[in-house]
């Protein structure tokens, strides 16, 4: 589908309708660039993960991503060398923590939720970090 074809259909007001539900900065980046797939197969197995992220919110209602913030720049810092701030290291332990809840929780539903189960798998625990951070951080 070409530029002028997806200007037609306003797709740039879908994507900005779609961006507006994302309440982490990572994901509207990603919602703001969707594009339309041509791939049957691939569009297939997208609308199946939305339906498990739909019972998912059935099954556990209470279910989010917690404190999850986007720490991709303060990791490219660090990657530098640069020395962070005690709230910017509380910020990626509080991060951690969430992912890794949330990968428990989407684990404990995986022969329910297969594909969300898969997905989890891709998310690193990194409990030895958020361990030592915490104990950096205490008085």
């Amino acid at each position: 589908m070409g530029d002028r074809d997806l200007e037609l259909l306003e797709f740039h007001k879908i994507r900005e309708i779609l961006a507006g539900f994302a309440s982490f900065s990572a994901s509207r980046q990603l919602a703001l660039s969707v594009s339309p797939l041509a791939d049957g197969e691939e569009v297939s197995l997208l609308l199946k993960q939305s339906a498990e992220a739909r019972r998912l919110l059935s099954l556990s209602p209470d279910i989010h991503i917690g404190d999850v913030l986007d720490i991709r720049n303060v990791v490219k810092m660090a990657a530098r060398g640069k020395v962070l701030e005690p709230q910017t290291l509380l910020e990626i332990q509080k991060t951690l923590e969430s992912a890794r809840r949330l990968r428990g929780n989407l684990m404990d539903l995986s022969d329910e939720l297969p594909l969300l189960g898969g997905l989890a798998e891709g998310i690193v625990e990194l409990a030895a970090l958020e361990k030592d951070i915490g104990r950096c951080l205490s008085p």
